[in-house]
């Protein structure tokens, strides 16, 4: 999957990725731009050197999993003249969820010094929610599921601008 979003980026192809897809984009940019060799999610490798992606902090002491994930609809700020702006042509939405990993705030600096920029946060501003590659016409990444609210006469307007 690394490999794939490597290529994608340095090949200029068109990327969209969801949940999982962000938090490869993620570690890819970690490794390959970061030049952090052993970055990971701590859902894959709870020892990495480099967690990018880690737990999020009310997920910790949870032992009984079930339905304790962060799930259903949540808002997300966006920030202006960014391809998610564009996509979505306002500064708040609400997307669902079903996660417990996020990316690691601890590292978003040195993404946003190689162009890879957090465009959509909670109203907190604690958690990502949308990354984005700023040299790239088209990279983009989020940690919810459009395709739960997206239908064949309304579909969602990342999926009408990835295609577009």
């Amino acid at each position: 999957m690394v490999d794939t979003v490597t290529y994608c980026r340095e090949n200029e192809i068109t990327c969209l990725g969801l949940c999982l897809g962000l938090q490869v984009m993620v570690i890819e940019a970690a490794r390959n731009l970061l030049h952090f060799d052993s970055a990971n999610s701590m859902e894959f490798d709870l020892n990495t050197k480099h967690p990018v992606i880690h737990l999020m902090d009310d997920q910790k002491e949870v032992d009984q999993k079930g339905g304790t994930m962060r799930l259903g609809v949540y808002p997300c700020r966006i920030v202006k003249d960014t391809l998610a702006s564009v996509s979505y042509q306002r500064d708040l939405i609400e997307e669902r969820h079903r996660h417990r990993f996020e990316v690691n705030n601890k590292y978003l600096d040195n993404f946003a010094k190689v162009g890879f920029e957090a465009t959509g946060v909670s109203p907190d501003g604690n958690l990502v929610e949308i990354m984005e590659f700023k040299n790239h016409e088209f990279m983009l990444g989020v940690q919810f599921h459009p395709e739960f609210l997206s239908r064949p006469n309304r579909p969602h307007p990342l999926f009408t601008e990835f295609v577009n």
